[in-house]
């Protein structure tokens, strides 16, 4: 089956019903289960009906349980699956007769178990589903986070909405991801977890997100493609309206045959995935902090115009390796402008400071005033596309109270008066204390909507990847 419009998912991440089938109120806390969804949506508030389904018990969690799901007496939107492998095709039965419209398999033990019989059970429980009209999530996968339809598959997920819609064929990774971006600022409109991808494909919940209005960035992990002309496809398509990032797996011989007994996909080559990202605009990353990190600046920052870019807050060797790293990660380290050179030795000291890129000007970065000026000179110098920004707050551990807040408030207005993104590295601390200080600046700058980056790496790595984003949409307008 194929989705025609966007309005055929939307019951799938605005249920008005949800039934969970194999909810018991004796539900582990070491072990997920039926009960672990419901608790996801009575925390997220979820504001349509819950109908747990359990042949013996009365109620789950204060909701009133039904024998089966031909039992309910609403009509039912999504009907979530937590029972044994053996049970999907009754389960299966029951909802095609309920007119269920779509079927979460939560379960796994199917293709992705590399046994003949358990593939030929996957491949009944669909041809049940679609002959009966019911479109399935899955099998072996965690399903849907929609927190603007209070729809979650666990309690701790944010109830706020954002720009970020996300899909991806791993549970475990699309968790980690969520929980990962949590302290980063970043939220999120649409989250689906597809596992095995019997029915309802990757490209198909990208389609759904191109076209969503609450949907503003596209991140994606992905094992294999079942269609890849039709990823191909939207992929070329959504990343004219909006930035696509994705985590490819499997490029390894032995990370091919992990993703085989995962979600029993075929991995594919990797110079092939490269070639296809170069030709539709998608942003490739390889770790889930550059993934994070390349998020972060594009929900927080303006897009770079180009590679170039100016190093601030190293000293001495420091200076070196920082340049060293941003050019292994494809940016460039250029000169800067003869009038933004004299500019900056009018208020920087010749002995033990450097106005050359990288700068190595400790006195005005502890300077507001000198700083605004250095901001306003690199603003202008035509040479330079992005300042990446490597900030010490320990510094203030040893001086005026106050300070800390001087500092980061100069950090902040110089960012609005740049015109150009500022990538701020929050460097690690030494002490105990200097990490309570670097988290209250990540706290701080998060609350003002302004990216931080944990390494200088991953920040380097933000920048080339928006730069060359931006380099494919101007040559493709």
């Amino acid at each position: 089956m194929s989705v025609d419009s966007n309005a055929s998912l939307q019951p799938l991440f605005y249920p008005k019903t949800i039934a969970v089938i194999g909810a018991s109120p004796d539900g582990d806390a070491f072990r997920w289960g039926g009960k672990t969804f419901i608790e996801g949506l009575v925390k997220q508030n979820f504001r349509g009906k819950v109908f747990p389904v359990h042949p013996k018990a009365e109620t789950v969690l204060g909701f009133k349980v039904y024998k089966s799901v031909s039992d309910i007496p609403d009509e039912v939107d999504l009907a979530i699956f937590s029972v044994p492998a053996s049970a999907v095709l009754q389960v299966m039965a029951d909802c095609v007769k309920k007119r269920v419209k779509f079927a979460h398999i939560f379960t796994a033990g199917f293709s992705e178990t590399g046994l003949e019989d358990r593939a030929q059970l996957e491949k009944d429980l669909v041809t049940l589903a679609s002959e009966g009209g019911v479109r399935v999530v899955g099998p072996n996968c965690m399903g849907v986070y929609c927190p603007d339809a209070g729809v979650a598959w666990v309690k701790d997920f944010p109830a706020e909405t954002g720009p970020v819609g996300f899909v991806s064929q791993s549970g475990q990774l699309a968790g980690h991801f969520i929980e990962e971006s949590k302290a980063r600022g970043i939220r999120f409109s649409k989250v689906i977890s597809y596992g095995n991808a019997s029915d309802l494909q990757c490209h198909e919940f990208l389609r759904y997100l191109a076209a969503d209005e609450q949907t503003a960035i596209v991140g994606s992990y992905i094992e294999g493609l079942k269609d890849g002309r039709a990823f191909f496809d939207i992929a070329r398509e959504l990343t004219l309206k909006k930035p696509f990032v994705v985590w490819k797996g499997g490029h390894t011989e032995g990370g091919s045959r992990a993703v085989s007994s995962h979600t029993a996909s075929i991995a594919g080559s990797h110079h092939l995935w490269r070639a296809l990202c170069k030709q539709t605009g998608i942003i490739s990353v390889s770790s889930i902090e550059e993934l994070v990190s390349t998020i972060v600046a594009l929900q927080d920052l303006p897009q770079p115009q180009g590679p170039n870019v100016a190093i601030v807050g190293g000293a001495g060797g420091g200076s070196v390796t920082m340049t060293d790293a941003a050019e292994r990660a494809g940016l460039k380290v250029p000169h800067l402008s003869e009038a933004t050179i004299k500019g900056l030795s009018e208020f920087v000291p010749v002995h033990g400071q450097s106005v050359k890129n990288p700068l190595d000007i400790f006195s005005v970065l502890i300077n507001p005033e000198h700083f605004m000026s250095m901001i306003e000179l690199l603003r202008d110098d035509p040479r330079i596309d992005a300042l990446l920004y490597y900030q010490r707050v320990e510094w203030a551990l040893n001086r005026a109270k106050g300070f800390l807040d001087v500092i980061l408030q100069m950090t902040l207005d110089g960012a609005r008066a740049l015109k150009k993104p500022l990538f701020l590295v929050l460097a690690d601390a030494t002490t105990l204390e200097g990490e309570i200080l670097r988290r209250q600046a990540r706290e701080r700058y998060n609350s003002a909507g302004m990216a931080s980056f944990p390494t200088f790496d991953a920040a380097a790595r933000a920048v080339y990847n928006l730069s060359e984003y931006q380099r494919y949409l101007s040559s493709r307008s």
